[in-house]
């Protein structure tokens, strides 16, 4: 029974359709994050990210190298581990 169930969601395309739903869950998830690393960059004075090693003008792309979209999303963020 549980065959004949799932060879039909397979030939209806529920599957397809939930990894869909899957795929844009998991990229607002990410722009989630992205954001909240760039907030928490920018939050930082210039004195505070000159000591870590960050210009002001790559908070955009640290955040966005941080979360690639061929990746899963990682819950924590390794660049802001320890400094906020």
């Amino acid at each position: 029974m549980t065959t004949i169930v799932a060879n039909t969601f397979n030939f209806i395309g529920f599957v397809s359709i939930a990894n869909w739903f899957k795929k844009v869950i998991d990229e607002r998830q990410r722009q989630k994050n992205i954001r909240a690393t760039i907030q928490q960059l920018s939050a930082l004075s210039t004195h505070e990210l000159n000591d870590i090693g960050i210009a002001r003008g790559d908070i955009w792309y640290i955040a966005n190298a941080s979360y690639p979209k061929d990746k899963t999303v990682a819950e924590v963020n390794r660049n802001l581990k320890g400094w906020v």
